[in-house]
C-alpha cells in the first residue's frame, strides 16, 4: 500500500550536467535529517538497463501542489500570502542548515580531495548557462545571437563590479537552483512539507535562491503556467505579499547563530535585482534547452514548445533587471539579533571610501561657492551634491541614522523607528551609527550626501515617533527620500532660550479645529535652504486645552508649520560663516492659521517630551561628527608638519608640536570612548537613564574639539585661519556646539544635580 515517486532522467540526448538524479538522491539523504523538507529518499538506481535511464525513488508526499506562480488553484486570498511566506521560510531553513564540508562534497558528486566551488557563484552561473544556451542553439542548428552574448558580457561585468557584495565565499551553503512554489508540496495549513527537484542544486549564494522564488514579481501574467508572474498587479488585492515582506520573512527566519551567513545575505540584498537578473538568464537558458528538446521530440512537458519559445522574453527581463542600480529597499528591515560587528565594519568602510573617493575631491570647489559666490547663487543647492546623493542612495548608504527594531531584544529603544513602509539604513543600535557618524564628520558636506544631516535627522525621528499617518505620508516620506529639507524652530531672540520654559512664541487654539501660530525664532538651521518645506515649531500653548497653572514643562507644544507660510527674515552668521545654501535664519511666524489635525504633534503640552526624545540621539550625532572633524584635521595636519621645515628641521620634529599631536590623540580617543559609552546606555536603558551621560558628552566633546582644533590650526600658521583648509570651519562648528542644544552651563548643572543627588541618597542609606 506504499505510494512511491520515481524520479528519472529524460530519455535521449541531454545537455551536459542536466537532470543529475544521483546528485538529487544524495542531497535528499543529506538534508532530510537537518529539518530541510527534502523527500524521503529510498533507493538510487544507476543501472540504465532497468528503465533505460538512471532513476531514484522517494515516498509520495500528500499535499497541495500549485502549478502557477499566481497560485490560481486556491480562491482563498489569505492562503496565497501564507504559501509564499512558508516558501521563504523553507529557503531560510535550507540555507541555515549546518553542513559538513565532506558530506556536502559527497552530495554534490565530488571526491574527498576535490574542493568545493565556494564563492563567485553568480559569475559561475552566467558562464554555465551561457554554455547551456549555446549548446541548445547548436542542437537547433542555430548560432547564438550577438544580443544574447552581449548581455552575458554586461552581466559578468556588473557582477565583477560588485563582487565584494555578492560573493558567498565565507559560507558553505546549498543553493537549490530552482526554488519555486511549483517545486514544493504544501499541507492544508500552507506549510511546506516537501521541496522537490534538486537537479540544479550546488554550493552557491543563498540570495540567488531567494531571488528565484521572487521572480514572479518581475514578470507579467503570461499564458505559460510556471513562467507566469504578477508584475503590475495590485498585490494586496490578490492576496499576495509584497516583495519586501517576502524578503523580510526570509531574513527573519535565518539561523541567528550563523553571523557569517547573515552577513553574506545582508551585503547582497541591495543587489537583489542583479541576482534576479542572473535567475532570469538561467531560466532563459533552461527554456531554450526545453525548446530544443521539444523540437527533438524528447521533452517531458506537454507545453514544452510554448514554454521554450519564451527564452527571448526572459533575456529581455534579465537585461532590464541587470541595468538597475543597487537599492536599499531590499535591505533587511529588522534584525533578529543586534547589528553584527562585521556588518557595521563593512558599512563603515563603504562610507569612508565614498567620502574619500567621491566627496573630498570636490569639497573645496563646493565650499568655495558657499564662501564667495553671489548672494543669488550661494543659496541654490549644488547639482554636483545632488548627483553624489543619488550615488549614495543607489549604493545603500542612505538614512543610516534611521534605526530598525530588534525583535528579540530584551529592551526596545524608542529610536528604533524604521519599518517596511519607512525603511532605514540597516543599523539597529545607536552605538553602531555613532561609528558611521564619526566618519561623516570628516567632511562638511558628507552628512547631507547620506541624508544624515541635522536638523533633518532629528525631525525625521520626531515624525516617525510622534507623527500621525497623514503627517508621515506628507512629510516623513519625502524627507527620507531626500526630496525636501526641514528646520527646527525653537530658539528665540527675545528671551534666554537656554531655559526653554521662557519661550514666548505662541500656539493658540482657534476653535476646535485650527491653531494660530505667532513668534520670532532665530538660529533656525536649514531655514535658508530653498528645499526647506516644513518646520517643527515649539511654542507656548494658549487656550482651554492647557490650563494656566500647568507645570512649566507642560505649557509648550510642538507643531508642524509649512515654510511657505512663514517669513525668513535674514541669515545669521557664525564667525563669518553662513553655511549656504543650508543657512541659519531668523524666521517670523505671523498669525499663521493651520488645521490642528495637520499641525499638532503628540498633543498640547507635550513639547518638552518631544524635545527630550529628539535631543538624545541628536547630541550623540553632533559629538561623533565633531570627533570625525578632529580626526580629519589631525590627518591633514600630520601631513603638513611632516612636509614643512622651520628652524632647520621638519615642524614635526619640534618637541612642542609633538606634545600637541600626542595630546590631540589622547583627547580624541577619550572623547570617542565617552560618546560610545553614552550611546550604549541609550541603547540599553533609554534616553531618560542616560541623562547624565548625554550631558557629559555635550560638555566634553565640544570643549575637546575646540581645544584640539585650535592647537592644530596653530601649526598651519595663517593658512589655518583661512577657508583654504576646512579647519577654521570645523572650529566654528565646534564652538557652536558649546551653545547649540543648551550651553555648557546647563549641562554642567544637570551633571552636578545627578551626582549630588546620588551622594545624598548614599548618605541617607548610610
Amino acid at each position: 500500500n506504499r505510494s512511491l515517486v520515481v524520479r528519472k532522467q529524460p530519455s535521449g540526448s541531454l545537455l551536459r550536467g542536466a537532470h543529475d538524479v544521483t546528485r538529487e538522491y544524495r542531497l535528499a539523504t543529506l538534508l532530510r535529517p537537518l529539518d530541510v523538507p527534502a523527500p524521503n529518499a529510498l533507493v538510487l538506481c544507476e543501472d540504465t538497463d532497468i528503465i533505460d535511464t538512471k532513476f531514484w525513488c522517494y515516498d509520495y508526499v500528500e499535499g497541495r501542489h500549485f502549478k502557477d506562480a499566481y497560485l490560481g488553484e486556491t480562491n482563498n486570498l489569505s492562503d496565497r500570502e501564507a504559501i509564499y511566506i512558508s516558501a521563504a521560510k523553507c529557503a531560510a531553513t535550507l540555507h541555515s542548515a549546518k553542513l559538513e564540508t565532506t558530506a556536502l562534497q559527497y552530495a554534490l558528486g565530488r571526491g574527498p580531495d576535490e574542493p568545493l566551488k565556494l564563492g563567485n557563484y553568480l559569475a559561475r552561473q552566467v558562464r554555465t548557462w551561457q554554455k547551456q544556451y549555446q549548446s541548445a542553439d547548436a542542437k537547433l542548428g542555430e548560432s547564438t545571437s550577438q544580443y544574447v552574448l552581449d548581455h552575458c558580457i554586461a552581466l559578468s561585468e556588473k557582477i565583477d563590479n560588485y563582487k565584494d557584495q555578492v560573493d558567498e565565499r565565507q559560507v558553505p551553503c546549498i543553493a537549490h537552483g530552482d526554488l519555486r512554489c511549483d517545486n514544493m508540496i504544501f499541507d492544508t495549513e500552507n506549510r511546506v512539507v516537501a521541496l522537490l527537484d534538486w537537479e540544479l542544486a550546488t554550493s552557491g549564494h543563498p540570495v540567488s535562491d531567494l531571488s528565484y522564488l521572487a521572480m514572479p514579481y518581475f514578470i507579467p501574467p503570461l499564458p505559460a503556467g510556471p513562467m507566469s508572474g504578477f508584475a503590475g498587479l495590485e498585490l494586496k488585492r490578490h492576496g499576495l505579499p509584497s516583495l519586501e515582506t517576502l524578503i523580510h520573512e526570509y531574513t527573519k527566519s535565518l539561523n541567528t547563530d550563523n553571523e557569517t551567513l547573515r552577513d553574506v545575505v545582508d551585503r547582497a540584498l541591495p543587489h537583489f535585482e542583479l541576482f534576479a537578473a542572473v535567475g532570469y538568464w538561467r531560466l532563459a537558458s533552461i527554456v531554450r534547452g526545453v525548446y530544443a528538446r521539444a523540437k527533438a521530440g524528447n521533452a517531458s512537458a506537454a507545453n514544452a514548445a510554448l514554454v521554450g519559445s519564451l527564452a527571448s522574453s526572459l533575456v529581455n527581463i534579465s537585461r532590464d533587471l541587470a541595468s538597475r542600480p543597487p537599492s536599499q529597499k531590499f535591505q533587511r528591515r529588522n534584525y533578529s539579533t543586534r547589528s553584527s560587528r562585521s556588518n557595521v565594519d563593512e558599512l563603515a568602510k563603504s562610507v569612508e571610501a565614498f567620502i574619500r573617493e567621491e566627496i573630498l575631491p570636490i569639497e573645496a570647489e563646493l565650499l568655495e561657492k558657499s564662501y564667495s559666490s553671489s548672494q543669488e547663487e550661494r543659496w541654490k543647492p549644488y547639482p554636483k551634491l545632488d548627483q553624489l546623493k543619488a550615488k549614495a542612495k543607489a549604493a545603500g548608504l542612505w538614512n543610516l541614522f534611521f534605526l530598525q527594531k530588534e525583535e528579540d531584544s530584551i529592551t526596545s529603544s524608542p529610536y528604533q523607528l524604521a519599518n517596511e513602509q519607512y525603511p532605514g539604513g540597516g543599523l539597529s543600535r545607536l552605538i553602531d551609527y555613532a561609528c558611521i557618524c564619526e566618519i561623516t564628520g570628516m567632511s562638511l558636506l558628507a552628512p547631507e550626501v547620506f541624508n544624515c544631516s541635522a536638523p533633518d535627522t532629528g525631525n525625521m525621528e520626531v515624525l516617525a515617533a510622534f507623527g500621525t499617518d497623514a503627517q508621515k505620508k506628507q512629510w516623513l516620506k519625502p524627507l527620507l527620500a531626500g526630496e525636501i529639507r526641514s528646520c527646527f524652530a525653537m530658539t528665540e531672540p527675545a528671551v534666554a532660550s537656554s531655559d526653554p520654559t521662557n519661550l514666548e512664541a505662541s500656539i493658540t487654539d482657534d476653535g476646535d479645529d485650527y491653531l494660530i501660530i505667532n513668534g520670532t525664532k532665530h538660529w533656525t538651521s536649514g531655514a535658508m535652504d530653498p528645499r526647506c518645506k516644513i518646520a517643527i515649531f515649539m511654542g507656548k500653548a494658549q487656550g482651554s486645552t492647557v490650563p494656566s497653572d500647568a507645570p512649566p514643562h507642560r505649557r509648550h507644544s510642538m507643531v508642524l508649520v509649512p515654510m511657505e507660510l512663514a517669513t525668513v527674515q535674514r541669515p545669521l552668521r557664525v564667525f563669518g560663516f553662513d553655511d549656504a545654501p543650508h543657512g541659519h535664519a531668523q524666521v517670523l511666524f505671523d498669525n499663521i492659521r493651520i488645521p490642528k489635525s495637520e499641525a499638532m504633534l503628540y498633543g498640547h503640552g507635550r513639547g518638552f517630551d518631544i524635545a527630550q526624545a529628539r535631543l538624545g540621539p541628536g547630541r550623540v550625532h553632533h559629538c561623533m561628527r565633531a570627533i570625525g572633524a578632529c580626526e580629519r584635521a589631525l590627518e591633514l595636519t600630520k601631513h603638513r608638519i611632516a612636509t614643512r621645515t622651520a628652524f632647520g628641521k621638519p615642524i614635526s620634529h619640534h618637541g612642542s608640536i609633538q606634545h600637541d599631536i600626542a595630546n590631540a590623540r589622547i583627547d580624541i580617543d577619550q572623547a570617542r570612548l565617552l560618546v560610545q559609552s553614552c550611546a550604549a546606555v541609550i541603547d540599553e536603558k533609554g534616553n531618560k537613564e542616560a541623562r547624565k551621560q548625554i550631558a557629559m558628552i555635550k560638555v566634553a566633546v565640544p570643549r575637546m574639539a575646540c581645544r584640539v582644533l585650535d592647537s592644530l590650526m596653530q601649526m598651519w600658521g595663517g593658512l589655518g585661519l583661512s577657508t583654504d583648509t576646512p579647519l577654521a570651519h570645523f572650529y566654528a562648528q565646534a564652538r557652536v556646539l558649546r551653545q547649540a542644544d543648551g550651553p555648557d552651563e546647563v549641562h554642567l548643572a544637570t551633571i552636578a544635580k545627578i551626582e549630588l543627588g546620588r551622594d545624598s541618597r548614599s548618605n541617607k542609606k548610610g
